[in-house]
C-alpha cells in the first residue's frame, strides 16, 4: 500500500454518538464532550488519546464543533498519528480523510499533519489544481503543533460533490506538495490556476484589522470568487514570514469572504507600520 493510498481515504459516516445539547462557553462544552466521550470511548481510540485532543485544541474549535465532527477529528488525528509511526512513511506525510454531503451539496475535506508554514497554501493549489472550489475552511492547530483543516469543496464546474478520484488526486498533490522537496506535479499545481483563472470582475478588498484581536492581525478578504484565490492569499501570507492561526473562509453569491488571522515570528500580531503596509500592498497585487 501507498503512502496516498493509507494516508487518504472516504471516512464513514459516523452517528451522532453523544446526545443532547453542549453547554455554552467554549470550556463548559469542552469538559462536557471529555466526560462523554471518557465515558464511553469510540471504537478504535483510548483515554489518552481523548484527554490530549481535549487540552491541546484551540478555545474556537470548541466553540461550535459538533459531536460527529468532534469524532471525525479524533478518528483523523489517530489515523496521521500511526500513519506516521510507520518506518515507512515520511515524517511529513499529510493525512487527509473526506465525507460527501449531498444534502449541503458539496464535500468535507479533513486534513490532519505537522504544523508549519506554508500548509494551507499547499493544500488550497491543490485543490484549485484538481477544479475544486474552497466554500469553506476551519483551521485548527493543537499546542503539540498537529493541524486539524476543516475544508468543504465544491466541483468548480458546477456539479456539487468531488468524485472520488479527484480526492485521491488532490491528496497526493498535498502529499507531494510537503515533502523535501517537493514533488513536481505539486510545485506545477501551485501554479497552474494562474494561466486558467478568468480576471477579476469586481476589484478586490482587502483590510487589515490591528484592533479587533488582542492576539493577531485579522486580514479581511473580500473579492470575485475563483480558482486559486485563497492559495494566492495564503501564499502572499507565508512568503511574508508569518503563520495562520485561524480563517474563516465563506464563499455567497460568486463573493468570497475572508477573515484569515495571522501572527509574526513572535507569534504576535504585526506591529510594525511599514510591515502592515507591505503585506497590504503585496495582498492587492496577488489579488490582481
Amino acid at each position: 500500500m501507498s503512502i496516498s493510498d493509507a494516508s487518504s481515504r472516504a471516512a464513514p459516516q459516523a452517528p451522532e454518538l453523544l446526545p443532547g445539547p453542549a453547554p455554552g462557553s467554549w470550556r463548559e462544552r469542552c469538559e462536557w464532550f471529555r466526560i462523554r466521550l471518557l465515558q464511553e470511548p469510540p471504537p478504535g481510540l483510548n483515554a489518552d488519546e481523548i484527554e490530549s485532543h481535549c487540552s491541546a485544541m484551540p478555545p474556537h474549535y470548541w466553540e461550535k464543533v459538533t459531536a460527529g465532527d468532534l469524532v471525525w477529528g479524533l478518528e483523523a488525528v489517530h489515523g496521521f498519528l500511526s500513519l506516521v509511526a510507520s518506518s515507512q512513511t515520511a515524517p511529513t506525510a499529510p493525512f487527509m480523510q473526506w465525507r460527501q454531503t449531498p444534502e449541503s451539496g458539496c464535500t468535507r475535506l479533513l486534513l490532519c499533519t505537522w504544523d508549519r508554514r506554508g500548509l494551507l497554501a499547499k493544500a488550497a493549489a491543490a485543490f484549485s489544481a484538481m477544479k475544486m472550489n474552497i466554500l469553506r475552511a476551519a483551521v485548527f492547530t493543537r499546542s503539540d503543533h498537529i493541524v486539524l483543516d476543516d475544508f468543504a469543496v465544491a466541483d468548480a464546474d458546477g456539479r456539487g460533490l468531488v468524485e472520488e478520484s479527484r480526492l485521491h488526486e488532490a491528496s497526493f498533490l498535498v502529499e507531494g506538495a510537503l515533502q523535501e522537496p517537493p514533488r513536481f506535479a505539486s510545485i506545477w499545481a501551485c501554479s497552474r490556476h494562474k494561466w486558467v483563472a478568468p480576471p477579476e470582475r469586481k476589484p478586490a478588498q482587502v483590510r487589515l484589522d490591528n484592533h479587533s484581536s488582542s492576539k493577531a492581525t485579522l486580514v479581511h478578504i473580500e473579492a470575485t470568487d475563483r480558482l486559486g484565490l485563497l492559495y494566492d492569499v495564503l501564499q502572499t501570507v507565508a512568503d511574508a514570514g508569518l503563520d495562520v492561526t485561524e480563517a474563516g473562509i465563506t464563499t455567497e453569491g460568486g463573493r468570497a469572504c475572508d477573515v484569515i488571522q495571522v501572527v509574526d515570528e513572535r507569534r504576535q500580531k504585526l506591529a510594525d507600520p511599514a510591515r502592515l503596509a507591505w503585506l497590504q500592498e503585496r495582498l492587492e497585487l496577488a489579488l490582481g
